[in-house]
This record gives structure tokens, C-alpha cells and sequence, in this order.
């Protein structure tokens, strides 16, 4: 077979690979469209937010007397905190720059997260 013919086919695969490699992307909470069923009108921190992050968060982290990064999350002020630097919603929506939370799992679920951004969007209210 003619060498130059080899190079030419190698160059293409090569190129055919790079351009499926790169087409990839991780999709963010951002790109996704909100849940259907899924209430993100009436987010209070008491009522829905506190139980997401205590059934996501807690499992032998973010509480109790050593909480993991050496902050907790089982009150108002600890999770307030977390969207004052602007890490909460950017760590449980896994996004680009931000350790992936909760750490080792995949996502929480789409609706618990489109919850946490709406009640972060209007002020991260103390209800």
C-alpha cells in the first residue's frame, strides 16, 4: 500500500476522533430544563430546603461535632454561608470548578436541585 495513501488515512482518524471527543460535554443543571411536577414556587429553608441537605449532606459529613471540610450544615447559618461564597449550588449541581456534592455520588435528584436554585434566586430567605 502507498505510504502517503496510510498517512492521509491516519490523519483523518485522527481528526475524526478529535472532533467526537471534543462534541462531548458534561450537560449542568443549567442546560436542563426544570423538572415537570416539580414546585420551585413556594421554596421555604424550613420546609424543604433543610431536609434536602439533611438527607444528601448529613450521611457522616457535613454535621455532628467533626463535619467534613470542617464545616456543617445542620443549621440556617452553616448552609447560609455556603451560598454566601457561592459553593452550594455550584457543588450540588456538580458544575465545572466546584467539588462534585454529595462527593462519590452522582446527582441529587434534578427537582431538589432546581429547588435549591430557586430559593438561593430569592435571597436564600431564613423561612
Amino acid at each position: 500500500m502507498n505510504q502517503r495513501f496510510l498517512w492521509r488515512t491516519l490523519a483523518v482518524c485522527l481528526l475524526a476522533c478529535t472532533l467526537s471527543v471534543t462534541s462531548c460535554r458534561k450537560d449542568t443543571m443549567d442546560d436542563m430544563p426544570e423538572p415537570s411536577g416539580c414546585d420551585t414556587a413556594n421554596v421555604s429553608y424550613s420546609a424543604v430546603i433543610a431536609p434536602i441537605i439533611q438527607e444528601h449532606c448529613y450521611e457522616g459529613c457535613h454535621n455532628g461535632s467533626s463535619p467534613a471540610s470542617g464545616f456543617s450544615l445542620e443549621t440556617y447559618a452553616g448552609v447560609k454561608a455556603k451560598v454566601t461564597e457561592g459553593r452550594l449550588y455550584g457543588a450540588v449541581s456538580q458544575q465545572p470548578g466546584f467539588v462534585a456534592m454529595p462527593q462519590g455520588q452522582g446527582l441529587i435528584p434534578s427537582c431538589q436541585i432546581s429547588q435549591i436554585k430557586a430559593w438561593i434566586d430569592a435571597g436564600a430567605p431564613d423561612n
